[in-house]
């Protein structure tokens, strides 16, 4: 499996201030480990070897760590600057706060994507869908998308559908708990995970 997956890289958005969170939301532990180690190891778990860290550092092994090229600008600097160092012709994005998304959906956005590229079509980002709504920060990209990143961002926008609507892009329908892909960036959601987590 991971052989085959060797054309992925992750890129994995930690580089949010947290204002909402009040601490460092990739520390934050879920299962035992942090955020950030969390979606690493599912990340491992389907089949993706390079890993590429935006925003912050880290001690962990094995893990490219990227600064920002361009500061200030949300995901886009962050995926720009990633994007820019990677080897494979795509990356699996994901932000962060989403420690309870499943390593099924990984996978599957990953098999979709492979069926997209057989099929021969333009090289499209595949966006998660679920639920009625389309996940620009989880993802499989084409890395050589950098180019246009940077060009939005030079152009003053800072959002990733800004980028999405020039480049087009497809979906991933996914079913899924409403929950497996919430964003936790607040303390109040971070206590209901940790409910969850402990069955109360």
């Amino acid at each position: 499996m991971g052989e085959e997956k060797k054309e992925y890289s992750l890129l994995l958005l930690a580089g949010g201030k947290s204002s909402r969170m009040g601490q460092d939301k990739a520390a934050l532990s879920y299962e035992g480990i942090s955020f950030l180690e969390n979606l690493l190891k599912k990340a491992e778990r389907a089949g993706i070897k390079e890993k590429y860290l935006s925003g912050h550092e880290t001690s962990l092994k094995g893990i490219h760590c990227v600064p920002d090229n361009y500061k200030d600008r949300g995901p886009l600097g962050g995926m720009q600057a990633c994007m820019k160092q990677m080897d494979t012709p795509y990356c699996l994005v994901l932000p962060v706060d989403v420690p309870q998304l499943p390593v099924q959906v990984m996978e599957g956005l990953i098999t979709a994507h492979k069926k997209l590229c057989k099929e021969g079509g333009k090289e499209l980002p595949l966006l998660l869908s679920h639920g009625g709504r389309e996940e620009p920060l989880i993802g499989i990209y084409p890395t050589k998308m950098a180019d246009t990143i940077e060009e939005t961002i030079k152009e003053g926008a800072a959002s990733v559908f800004s980028v999405l609507r020039k480049w087009g892009y497809g979906t991933c329908q996914v079913e899924m708990e409403e929950w497996q892909g919430e964003n936790i960036n607040t303390p109040q959601t971070y206590q209901e995970i940790l409910k969850h987590e402990t069955g109360n």
